[in-house]
């Protein structure tokens, strides 16, 4: 019989010692096995090689875009020195257009890094709508409709209105019910209240961009604009209704005007005491614009992140644009600070796929249209990012889904809308007429085909950021670009980004972002019937939204390709100078041009009602009194209601007309009459009625404002 063969020894391993352990027999543990040594390699020694040149150090293909920038600048500086408005140099416009191409090529072939974005993502799920919370919104819709009649805001309409509001969101919401959410938060806190206050450099940053912002909106504000205009009469007058206890929804006066305005006026002037001055209408409105800018922000970041949203805040809170419009205490900074939150909401829902954030956006708009006019176009432009979005291959699988969300927004839009909608079925006359009279030929034929105006609209209106704003002397510095000539190459160089981002990418937004700018100022473009009135800043005032988003993106992206250029410290340490010395540029720009060209401009067009307030102030003081003051009108001159409002009286109207000066013959005190330095036949009348009188010439501080002051000294009877 053969004997089994043993197997060969071997050392033990480690897999043997982990088995004797379970066998509670433990071996000593193995040595760790060593690999067998390697046979020395010997390393050939290189020859010491001279240091590389600059050349091959700096990485040239990154200054494609720092290059683009410098013929940019070039090419407005061009624009800017143009003797004439006629015709654009062509020497700015083949800068320009080497710019855009050397910008294109240099993203095509190697910046792509530039042309990030934030990602589409996902965040929620699609969840079915709250039946009784709709009917209740429903119901309370139709009260609120109800409760709007005869154009007056009641206080069952305004409960109406905002539970009408809360019900359908709560309705169409999108996960827990943001009622109970917000109850159980609420709750939690009491219970253990905490606050936490967290600042990093960011949040500094931020913080420090608005500050400047604040700055620019705020400061000189009682005197940047000094004088008012008729506009600013009409306004404080429909803000006298409201103090008075009238609360229209729709304020008829002079063409007609939303609301919104009004009462934040009527608020302004009795909790702090301003009274109704032109002050009153100023702090709400630079108010608005200052609350513009977060929202421009968020807006920016969805689009290029948070250094191009960083950038597009700081340019837009020291631009000359956005600062006039929010200082001449009209409604034109109620266009944008609708559209800025609405916008980034729209972006965001779509990007997402999140059901609330388009409901939002609806709810905003609705309620921007009870501010400015050309908010009608806003629910346009969002409708238009929809329909771009699911024009795109990443709507796929989602474009039913969709059009069940925009369903919900469109009826909280509606819900938002409810009241003007009332005004508008009983006065449709007076809510439709300003726009139809630009658009139509309610006041005025066309001047020509309407193909051809809207062509030339466009083409005007697109250049106001480069070459020329218009006439409008009361929002623009007429007749010149309405960007600085730094901000504006860097929006030229955005565009092109967006452009060819959306070439390389088919993104949607990239394409939205285009068009929205045209989009949002329709309500300019389409002064079909005065073309002459276009391009209009005011009008168009929501499109500085897409605008410094585009050239704050710039700013970044060729403050990136200058630090890409040169790695490590040395690239970021340059890159960081450069930017610090563009904003310092940028500021320095706006700053003449707000507070010293405008302002000169200004001053010289408006005319001078507060001297005329003033001198009458000074009377009333002294020798007389508020009534025995006058002025004589006279054509185009002063609106004599401005002068009550600049002398204390918003409620005077200090109107003489020439032929009524003899039924101050019965009068025994002293008495003012103010009247236009040409005219004559006033001064004869009143050397005829009152010979005793004395006049002097008031000196005005602009030449051409001087006028005439008729002093008549108490008389001991009259005739």
């Amino acid at each position: 019989m053969e004997s089994t063969p043993t197997p060969p020894s071997r050392e033990p391993s480690v897999l043997d010692w982990f088995k004797s352990l379970f066998r509670l027999r433990p071996m000593a543990i193995p040595k760790a096995e060593q690999p067998a040594p390697a046979p020395p390699v010997e390393v050939p020694v290189e020859p010491s090689r001279p240091p590389r040149p600059i050349t091959r150090v700096l990485e040239l293909g990154q200054l494609r875009l720092p290059a683009a920038l410098v013929l940019a600048l070039l090419g407005q500086a061009t624009f800017e020195a143009a003797p004439t408005r006629d015709r654009m140099p062509a020497a700015g416009i083949v800068l320009y257009l080497a710019a855009a191409a050397l910008t294109a090529w240099g993203l095509w072939r190697h910046d792509l890094a530039r042309l990030s974005s934030l990602p589409d993502e996902e965040v929620t799920r699609d969840g079915p709508a709250r039946g009784g919370w709709l009917a209740a919104g429903a119901a309370l819709g139709v009260l609120t409709f109800l409760a709007s009649g005869h154009n007056t805001f009641r206080l069952s309409t305004i409960l109406f209105w905002a539970g009408s509001l809360l019900c359908l969101m709560a309705g169409f919401w999108e996960g827990e019910n943001p009622f109970v959410s917000a109850f159980r938060r609420m709750r939690a806190w009491l219970r253990q209240p905490k606050w936490s206050i967290g600042v990093d450099a960011w949040a500094l940053g931020f913080w420090l961009a608005l500050g400047v912002a604040a700055y620019f909106r705020f400061v000189h504000l009682a005197t940047l604009p000094l004088d008012m205009w008729s506009d600013q009469a009409e306004k404080l007058l429909d803000v006298a209704d409201v103090l008075d206890g009238r609360y229209s929804i729709f304020f008829t006066r002079n063409t007609g005007r939303e609301a919104i305005q009004f009462y934040m006026a009527a608020a302004t002037a009795k909790w702090l005491g301003t009274g109704l001055t032109f002050l009153t209408l100023k702090i709400g409105t630079a108010l608005a614009g200052w609350l513009t800018l977060p929202f421009l922000y968020l807006f920016a970041r969805e689009i290029a992140g948070r250094r191009a949203a960083l950038a597009a805040m700081f340019l837009a809170g020291v631009a000359m644009w956005p600062n006039v419009i929010s200082r001449t205490g009209l409604r034109f900074s109620l266009y944008p600070v609708f559209a800025a939150p609405a916008l980034w909401l729209l972006v965001r829902g779509l990007r997402r796929q999140s059901r609330n954030d388009l409901l939002l956006a609806a709810v905003v708009a609705g309620i921007g249209l009870h501010g400015y006019s050309p908010a009608r176009a806003l629910p346009l432009v969002l409708a238009a990012g929809v329909a771009i979005y699911a024009l795109h291959s990443v709507a796929r699988g989602r474009r039913a889904r969709l059009i069940a969300w925009c369903g919900a927004a469109a009826a909280l839009g509606l819900a938002a809308f409810l009241p003007l909608l009332r005004v508008a079925l009983e006065l449709p006359d007076n809510f439709l007429f300003r726009s139809m009279t630009r658009l139509g030929t309610l006041e005025r034929p066309l001047p020509g085909p309407v193909g051809k105006i809207l062509i030339s609209n466009l083409w005007n209106g697109l250049g106001m950021f480069n070459w020329n704003s218009g006439q409008i002397w009361v929002v623009s510095i007429a007749g010149k670009p309405l960007l600085d000539w730094v901000t504006g190459a860097l929006l030229v160089l955005g565009a092109v980004l967006c452009l060819v981002r959306y070439v390389r990418r088919r993104s949607w937004l990239d394409l939205f972002v285009l068009l929205s700018v045209p989009l949002l100022m329709l309500p300019s473009l389409l002064a079909l019937a005065f073309p002459g009135e276009n391009p209009a800043p005011n009008r168009a005032s929501a499109a500085l939204v897409p605008v410094f988003a585009l050239a704050g993106w710039a700013l970044v992206a060729v403050c990136e390709s200058i630090a890409a250029a040169w790695p490590g410290r040395i690239g970021r340490s340059v890159a960081s100078g450069w930017a610090g010395a563009v904003l310092l540029l940028v500021v320095a720009n706006n700053f003449a041009l707000t507070f010293d060209t405008f302002y000169s401009i200004y001053r010289k067009s408006a005319w001078n009602t507060s001297d005329g307030g003033r001198v009458i102030r000074g009377f009333a003081e002294s020798l007389g009194d508020f009534d025995s003051a006058h002025v004589v009108p006279y054509a185009f001159w002063w609106d004599t209601r401005l002068v009550g409002i600049q002398a204390g009286q918003p409620r005077r109207d200090y109107a003489l007309p020439r032929d009524r000066l003899d039924t101050l013959l019965e009068e025994t005190g002293p008495q003012l009459i103010l009247f236009n330095i040409e005219d004559n036949e006033t001064f004869e009348r009143l050397r005829i009625l009152f010979p005793e009188g004395r006049v002097t010439r008031f000196a005005a501080d602009i030449p051409g404002h001087d006028f005439m002051i008729y002093f008549v000294p108490s008389r001991s009877g009259a005739s």
